[in-house]
């Protein structure tokens, strides 16, 4: 059936994001949406120095397939 969400895991608190979302079906990948962009809330003791990263592949995170199995 149709997602109607998806939950991103591994965001790193103090951490500023932006994405696009794609929707892949049998036909390939459709037109990505407008820049969706948010923030995370405070959550460590100190925000990050700069050029301190969130961690691996930070700010970028993927989505994995949400089409369930017949």
């Amino acid at each position: 059936g149709p997602a109607a969400g998806a939950v991103l895991g591994g965001l790193q608190p103090w951490s500023r994001y932006r994405l696009h979302v794609l929707v892949l079906n049998g036909r390939g990948a459709g037109p990505p949406s407008a820049e969706i962009q948010f923030h995370t809330p405070e959550g460590g003791e100190r925000p990050p120095e700069n050029g301190e990263t969130g961690g691996p592949g930070s700010p970028k995170r993927g989505i994995g397939n949400t089409k369930k199995g017949n």
